[in-house]
Formats: C-alpha cells, structure tokens, sequence
C-alpha cells in the first residue's frame, strides 16, 4: 500500500537516545511505524508485526504500532533515527538536515525479516554496502 511518511522527534524516542543508541530501548522507540488502525487492517498487519517500508532512497524493516493518537488513513509515522534515516531523501538543500516530511512510501508486510539493531543497521549501511 502507498502511504506519506512524515518522521519527527517523539519523548520516547528521545529519552531512549539518551540512555543510549544500542539499547534494545532506543530500536523499540525509534524503530517504529505508527500506522492508524484502519490501514493496518488493510494491509493485514497488528500490534508488533514487522513491515517493511520502501521509498526512492531505501527501505527498512521496522514494527508496525497502531497510531495512538488520530492519524488519517494513507498516513504513517517514524520517529527520527536511523531507521527513518533509511528512507528519507539525504539530501540537504545546504541546510544540513533532511527533509523528513511527506515522503511518498510504500509499505508491506514483512515475512521472516527482522528489524535490525542500530549497529546492525550501521554495519549493512557503511560496511557490508550491497
């Protein structure tokens, strides 16, 4: 399914990068996709499923969650981190910061994938390069 992606910084994620980024906290507040509970109906997802998300730049496996607060269909969100980093445009226009608002991406379920630690994710971006 197509979905617009809009990433910003939540409380949890935030307290998480404090505590530190290998932390299993810091994957479970920033390796998150919150998708409202009518398209996650649709794509045949629940609670704490692993979905893969796919945009121009890359695509990251990550845990659907259902959105807790209101959200309108064909809409989703990650919290900003390394996992959002992965699909978003790296581009700065010459700011030094992406833009990680209205990303056109599509997401599906993700059989038998995992999501990734952030070292892990590190490792597969900057080491082991396709």
């Amino acid at each position: 399914m197509k979905f617009i992606l809009n990433t910003a910084r939540t409380i949890w994620q935030g307290e998480a990068i404090e505590a530190g980024k290998n932390l299993e906290m810091y994957r479970k507040a920033a390796a998150v996709c919150y998708i409202n509970k009518e398209d996650m109906e649709k794509l045949g997802i629940k609670d704490g499923d692993t979905v893969k998300v796919i945009s121009e730049y890359g695509d990251v496996v990550v845990y659907a969650k259902e959105a807790n607060e209101p959200m309108p269909e064909g809409m989703v969100f990650i919290p900003m981190g390394p996992w959002a980093n992965w699909v978003v445009s790296p581009e700065t226009d010459s700011t030094g910061m992406p833009s990680y608002k209205d990303v056109p991406v599509e997401i599906v379920k993700a059989e038998g994938e995992k999501v990734l630690s952030m070292a892990e994710l590190m490792r597969k971006k900057y080491i082991e390069r396709d």
